[in-house]
């Protein structure tokens, strides 16, 4: 009998001793996850957009409110070059990221429609809510996460900035026959290049900190950016005018997910991952909308005249950057023409409401 209870005790004390030692369970509702994310940071703290993404910026906060501290964002400024997030997330180096759509328009496994023309309005105001409805619509969102499940990245939401269609210059812009042989710098990438070559411009590749003193050397003659961004570095001293083209409607960021990181987690927080981005989408929407307006009023003080190409100027415009349509969907393939088909529906339900 004493050798019984001497055999218990030193079983009950054995599994003491290792439970001291031995990692508890952790349930999946307790469980802390840590996310990595890569933020692009390269606009500084001028654009409000771009704050979203700072430390105890918005994204953060409302991650660590929503989910109960259950998922802490670890914001890295600057962690990965521009043209590497996209990769660094999809390879789990980084969890999460901001990506710079424009650059990286109609190539693999991207889809950003916002640099066709002629999609949303010309005029800024109107084609940001326009992009918003277009980014809202559970179609759109269905096509673009789907193509980027293809590579490991979930869709999260999207940052709009300021359009980029607008032309500084110091010469008047009133047809499209006025644009041709100007030596041009356009945001964009290829494809914003492809639409001012198209226009008759000369493309010319010039960093942004560059442009103004650019501008007043000749090196180049018009900047084709955004309202705001061109006034930030300088252009407002150089330029006499500013128009808006339909060329750059939107200028849009996405924001990705790593897949795996997750589809590991429980579905509440899934749900509260997501809920938080469409409030986000708004929140940006509303702010760039704003500082856009604000902008309108900033330029025209420092004396700058802001036009727009007249209707039958914009309609020859538009049909000369066709082209840029006719690549995007060479490029991406029926996931492109059925992605555009989407968009434009959403857009098109969004301007019936808005009569």
């Amino acid at each position: 009998m004493k050798a019984q209870k001497l055999f218990v005790v030193t079983v009950a004390l054995a599994a003491l001793f290792l439970g001291m030692f031995m990692p508890m369970n952790v349930s999946a509702e307790d469980k802390v996850y840590e996310l990595k994310f890569a933020w692009n940071d390269i606009w500084g703290p001028k654009f409000r957009a771009s704050q979203v993404y700072s430390p105890c910026g918005e994204m953060q906060r409302m991650v660590n409110e929503r989910t109960n501290g259950r998922v802490k964002l670890k914001i890295i400024s600057k962690m990965f070059p521009t043209s590497q997030l996209l990769e660094s997330v999809a390879t789990g180096k980084a969890d999460a990221a901001d990506l710079a759509m424009p650059w990286l328009s109609g190539t693999y496994p991207l889809l950003n429609w916002g640099i066709i023309p002629n999609i949303v309005n010309a005029d800024p105001v109107k084609a940001l809510g326009e992009e918003l409805a277009a980014y809202e619509d559970p179609k759109v969102i269905e096509i673009l996460d789907a193509r980027l499940k293809e590579v490991n990245l979930k869709f999260w939401f999207v940052t709009q900035w300021d359009p980029a269609n607008g032309i500084w210059s110091k010469k008047e812009i009133k047809t499209i026959g006025d644009i041709e042989g100007m030596k041009m710098s356009v945001a964009g990438g290829f494809y914003g290049n492809l639409g001012a070559k198209n226009m008759g411009a000369s493309a010319v590749a010039i960093t942004s900190a560059e442009l103004a003193p650019a501008m007043m050397a000749g090196t180049v003659d018009s900047v084709m950016t955004s309202l705001g961004y061109g006034y930030s570095i300088g252009l407002a001293k150089v330029s006499k005018y500013y128009t808006l083209t339909p060329l750059n409607p939107t200028w849009t960021a996405f924001t990705v997910i790593n897949r795996k990181t997750f589809d590991s987690m429980p579905a509440d927080l899934q749900k509260a991952l997501m809920d938080v981005g469409k409030e986000l989408q708004r929140m940006v929407c509303l702010s760039t909308t704003a500082e856009y307006v604000m902008s309108l009023d900033t330029v025209a003080l420092s004396g700058v005249q802001q036009k727009s190409l007249p209707p039958a100027e914009q309609k020859k415009a538009l049909e000369k950057c066709k082209v840029v349509e006719e690549k995007w969907l060479k490029e991406t393939g029926d996931k492109g023409k059925e992605l555009l088909k989407a968009v434009n529906e959403a857009v098109s339900r969004y301007r019936n409401f808005c009569k």
